[in-house]
């Protein structure tokens, strides 16, 4: 992965957040976090970023409404999924929206880790590739 990677993580919960970048650590990314999906799609229009990980459920906007309106402003933006859903259905409509990866709640740091991994080096292929 070439230069600096910009991660936004987008979660109304605190310890979450804390969690999310203590997992992302070894990446050395900037890292920068909002509480809703609305925070997101204006930090995301003022500000480039590589990927964003953001809940599912958070008040203001939620994060499949989130998805759809970043989509409009970068469709190459890797979005990552992370909920606490764990019905087949529910995961099911969650990946089908659009999202680049799903990851559920509560995470491994290894497989949490493999898959920012894998979709910022996505990002770089289709930056530079």
């Amino acid at each position: 992965m070439s230069g600096k990677k910009r991660i936004l993580i987008v979660d109304d919960d605190y310890y979450s957040v804390i969690l999310i970048k203590e997992y992302l650590k070894p990446l050395q990314a900037e890292i920068f976090s909002v509480q809703n999906g609305k925070l997101a799609v204006y930090f995301c229009k003022n500000h480039s970023v590589n990927l964003v990980i953001t809940d599912i459920l958070m008040p203001v906007m939620d994060g499949i409404e989130e998805l759809k309106k970043l989509r409009k402003i970068n469709p190459n933006i890797a979005v990552v999924a992370e909920t606490a859903y764990a019905t087949r259905e529910k995961l099911d409509e969650i990946v089908n929206v659009g999202f680049d990866a799903v990851i559920t709640k509560p995470f491994l740091k290894e497989d949490f880790f493999n898959v920012i991994s894998r979709l910022l080096q996505k990002t770089d292929d289709i930056i530079h590739g």
